[in-house]
Parts: structure tokens; C-alpha cells; sequence
């Protein structure tokens, strides 16, 4: 069973995550979900982390599942939000990263994963965190909310690991921004992923099952690498 954590942006929301822990543990990965979705998404992905001695701490980003309420008692949703507010979401990614470094984890020793806008989110985070081991997006958009990744991805050290996910045929959109992502990034270990028919996000993973192992392996790989 996952710990459910509970750590404060600095714009003072209340962000609700699920930590799980590995027998031994020597690295992290933060998870960030699709929209519309939550931190459960990531469950069973969390248990094949922990079997490669990952822990892992998915979150609701705001205004989704149990994020929705800042400390003061305002409320949040993200059906309502503005372009701004999405953006915004990065501070969620920062409160879990600092969640995890209290911890003990240095920042080589610490991915993030994410799904759809999630996917954004993470190689956003990755492009403002240099000491970052890598980034797992799947099915990322080429500007989600203003979230942009083919400018982010232009951030990215050739240090910080990058791996791309998508599915053609039934996410064209999706397809074509992973490929030009991981053709624009100077990353020296970076890799797509290229599935057919095969869902967006996390769904991608529930269909393929081998992509999930494959993923775990990746970022195991990368964290003891950095």
C-alpha cells in the first residue's frame, strides 16, 4: 500500500501524492498524470518501480483528485482553469520535487515520468532542473495551455536523459511532436518509443505491458547511471 503524502506549493495549495517505497531503494521518479485522471493512473506502474528499487511519488496536480483545496480553504478545479492556471501546475512538480530531496534524494538520483499534459509538465521541469537524471514523457503535446514542449526541449543538457512515448495512427498529434522532441534534443541518451494504435498517455501502458517493463527498465538504468 502507498504512503499518501501530503506537501504545500509555494503558492500555498495542498498537493496530495502517494509514495511508494522500494526494499532497496536508490533512486526516484516522480509522476505526473494525464488530464482528465489522477494520481492512481500510475499504481501499477509504481509496483514494477519499486520491484527495480524505485521509489516513487505520483501526485494529483491541482485541481485534480484530491488537490483541489489551497491552505487557506480555497478551492480548486481544474474544468475552470485558465491557460495560467495550468501553467501553474509546474509549482506542483517543484513541491513534489522538494518532498522527495527531504527525503534524502539528490537531484541525479531523481526522474520524472508524465502523461499528456503531465508529459509537458515533466520535460518543463527537466529543462528548469540541470542536476535532473531524465525525463519519460508519454504522448506529449506540442503546446499544452501554453506549456510548450518544443521549446523546453531545447533546454535540455546533453547530461539529462530523455525518452519519448507515442501512438500512431490514433494520436497522430502526439506522434509527430515525440519524434520532433527527441530529434531536436541534444540529450546523449535519449530514446522514442514508436507504438501503433495503442491509446495516449498511461493508457499506452495498460496496452502494452512489455512498454511499461521496458520504461522501468529505462529509468532504472538512467537514475543509476547519474
Amino acid at each position: 500500500m502507498p504512503e499518501v503524502i501530503s506537501c504545500k506549493t509555494i503558492d500555498n495549495i495542498k498537493i496530495t501524492g502517494d509514495w511508494v517505497a522500494a526494499p532497496t531503494t536508490f533512486g526516484a521518479v516522480i509522476l505526473l498524470h494525464m488530464m482528465p485522471a489522477d494520481r492512481k493512473s500510475w499504481a501499477a506502474f509504481q509496483v514494477m518501480l519499486a520491484k527495480q528499487g524505485l521509489a516513487s511519488l505520483a501526485i494529483d496536480l491541482r485541481g485534480h483528485g484530491d488537490s483541489v483545496e489551497s491552505a487557506d480553504g480555497a478551492r480548486y478545479d481544474y474544468e475552470v482553469f485558465s491557460d495560467e492556471e495550468h501553467q501553474s501546475s509546474i509549482l506542483d512538480v517543484i513541491g513534489a520535487f522538494d518532498w522527495i530531496k527531504r527525503r534524502g534524494f539528490k537531484a541525479d538520483k531523481v526522474a520524472v515520468c508524465g502523461a499528456s499534459i503531465g508529459a509537458n509538465l515533466a520535460l518543463q521541469f527537466l529543462a528548469e532542473e540541470p542536476e535532473l537524471a531524465g525525463a519519460a514523457l508519454l504522448s506529449p503535446g506540442a503546446d499544452y495551455h501554453g506549456i510548450n514542449a518544443l521549446e523546453d526541449v531545447e533546454k535540455v543538457l546533453p547530461s539529462q536523459a530523455l525518452w519519448a512515448a507515442a501512438s500512431a495512427g490514433d494520436d497522430q498529434p502526439s506522434f509527430n511532436t515525440a519524434q520532433k522532441m527527441i530529434a531536436a534534443a541534444e540529450s546523449d541518451k535519449k530514446e522514442f518509443v514508436e507504438l501503433k494504435n495503442a491509446g495516449h498517455g498511461t493508457a499506452m501502458l495498460e496496452s502494452h505491458p512489455e512498454t511499461a517493463a521496458a520504461l522501468a527498465d529505462w529509468l532504472k538504468d538512467v537514475i543509476q547511471g547519474g
